[in-house]
């Protein structure tokens, strides 16, 4: 599934209903979806913490998606990363 389709198919408003279809425990669902917000997060930290000049443009949108998307680093980079390719014409991944 694309990317694009990932992020418009889950409603902001519900709690990872693609998870919730899965044929998995209640653990494996909640280990899986703390896993993927920990390796968000671990991947925005280490973006905001860079110190080059040139991608400061590119720490203010991720700043700005972190803030519209609180408690949720997996919304946030998908953003990001959605943001980037549409100004570049282009997929980055």
């Amino acid at each position: 599934m694309s990317a694009e389709r990932t992020f418009e198919f889950i409603p902001c408003n519900e709690p990872d209903p693609w998870i919730e279809t899965t044929a998995a425990s209640a653990e494996v669902r909640q280990f899986a979806r703390e896993s993927l917000r920990w390796q968000a997060q671990e991947i925005i930290d280490e973006v905001l913490n860079g110190t080059d000049p040139g991608e400061e443009l590119a720490r203010a949108r991720l700043r700005r998606c972190v803030a519209q998307n609180p408690g949720r680093p997996e919304r946030a980079l998908l953003q990001q990363l959605m943001l980037n390719r549409d100004r570049q014409g282009e997929s980055i991944l």
